[in-house]
């Protein structure tokens, strides 16, 4: 029913947009080189901290005084809950962005079969410079051959990696190796426990830290090809593969080795946990780097705080890690004229050369999708940087690999009974996945 209405408003905007559109005179010059407009108004959306935000308003000020015609507005919110949600009710609405942040695959589907995204690879193309660019590892959240589309429907931004992080202080106070196996990590966490000291505090109040484990657990035990058996159903959410999955996290709860209080910590309160000292580990993203080197932390300062790649499950699968292409730009052509669609790329070209986003990892350190040159005194950003260059393999979330653009918000809702004090069994999430899949056929 959702996509339904989805659908016939963007069946609305499309109409109101054919019928009052401009055509930009240039239209055929794809590589839009010195492209200029006359009063072109384009919407941004954002997703950022306030650091990175405030990186943005300054360079977006300087864009917006340029002799190009374009003038640019900035919507930023820093909830990512609260960001996706004004999100898509703007792209179902009259209030839809020019350029906007989302993470790609099956989140987007809907839009693509609405044909609502700018295909960007004959603008990629006849620009080869800006196309060589980026990363190659980032360019997954673009495609989507698997969906029936050929092209290129986004512009990479942050290429990003699961990673474990840890107080090598802690460790070293209680004669504590850095685990590199599920099994090491099992024995640690245990050890930690009877010396009184947390493992890890998890900020399950954001719902996509079990997202992010559950997909961890999954390509470290079964490998990169779990994600598609998924998409297809050759494996089921329900089937012996996932139930022993949400087993790992069960077990970790059950003994204590995620915190107290899962569904009240939010992601933010785990973060100052790990800052400050209060657990010894925490699983996150290579934006990590960022908060932890701004944090001001006695950890950071002397240099205890250490990153590795997440412990293996299954040997064979140790260097096959959850990551890729993050956020990433995508551009919006419903109720939008030919010059706000050709603006909208100059604009993209714009936040996305190495000067600019230099910049942006200057004073926001993080994992960047175009090739950028600069040097960095973050010295666990390096060490990220060089796990990240030896990966073998990356996947993001299972669920972006689906057919079903509800799936990424369904499983990690469900992961959520873990958590309950009733009905949290692997078999409890396992029925409640397949029951919300069975609302949508």
């Amino acid at each position: 029913m959702k996509k339904r209405i989805f659908s016939i408003a963007l069946a609305v905007a499309m109409t109101a947009s054919m019928a009052g559109a401009t055509v930009y005179a240039a239209e055929e010059d794809f590589a839009l080189t010195d492209a200029k407009f006359e009063d072109v108004n384009l919407k941004l959306y954002l997703q950022m901290n306030d650091t990175a935000n405030n990186y943005f308003q300054e360079k977006i000020d300087e864009f917006n005084a340029m002799d190009n015609g374009i003038t640019v507005e900035i919507t930023n919110i820093a909830t990512e809950s609260d960001y996706l949600d004004r999100l898509a009710a703007d792209l179902a609405g009259n209030d839809a962005p020019n350029v906007f942040l989302e993470y790609g695959g099956a989140r987007v589907i809907d839009y693509m079969d609405s044909d609502a995204l700018v295909n960007l690879q004959p603008y990629l193309e006849a620009d080869q410079d800006w196309y060589g660019g980026f990363q190659e590892s980032a360019w997954e959240p673009a495609h989507y051959e698997d969906y029936g589309y050929e092209g290129l429907y986004a512009i990479p931004f942050t290429n990003y990696q699961i990673l474990f992080f840890y107080n090598q202080e802690i460790l070293d106070a209680n004669g504590i190796a850095v685990p590199t196996t599920w099994d090491e990590l099992m024995a640690a966490c245990a050890t930690l426990k009877e010396k009184g000291v947390q493992p890890f505090i998890v900020g399950e109040k954001d719902d996509y830290r079990f997202g992010h484990l559950s997909t961890v657990l999954a390509l470290k035990k079964y490998g990169a090809d779990i994600a598609k058996q998924l998409g297809s159903r050759e494996v089921a959410y329900d089937g012996e593969e996932m139930l022993s999955i949400y087993a790992m996290i069960k077990e970790m709860i059950d003994n204590g080795y995620l915190g107290d209080n899962l569904l009240s910590t939010d992601a933010n309160q785990e973060n100052s946990a790990f800052t400050n000292g209060e657990c010894a580990f925490q699983f996150q993203g290579s934006w990590r780097a960022s908060s932890l080197a701004s944090s001001e932390s006695e950890y950071y300062a002397n240099k205890s705080f250490g990153v590795s790649r997440f412990p293996s499950v299954a040997e064979e699968y140790a260097d096959i890690d959850m990551g890729g292409g993050n956020e990433s730009f995508f551009v919006w052509k419903l109720g939008k004229t030919d010059e706000e669609v050709a603006a909208s790329i100059v604009l993209l070209k714009y936040i996305s050369t190495v000067d600019f986003c230099n910049g942006l990892q200057a004073v926001s350190p993080n994992t960047m999708a175009v090739k950028t040159s600069v040097e960095t005194d973050n010295y666990v950003l390096n060490d990220i940087m060089g796990i990240m260059a030896e990966t073998k393999g990356i996947v993001g979330d299972l669920q972006n690999y689906d057919t079903q653009s509800h799936m990424i918000n369904t499983v990690r809702s469900a992961l959520q009974k873990l958590a309950m004090t009733e009905d949290n069994t692997p078999e409890a999430v396992g029925a409640e996945i397949i029951n919300t899949m069975s609302m949508y056929e």
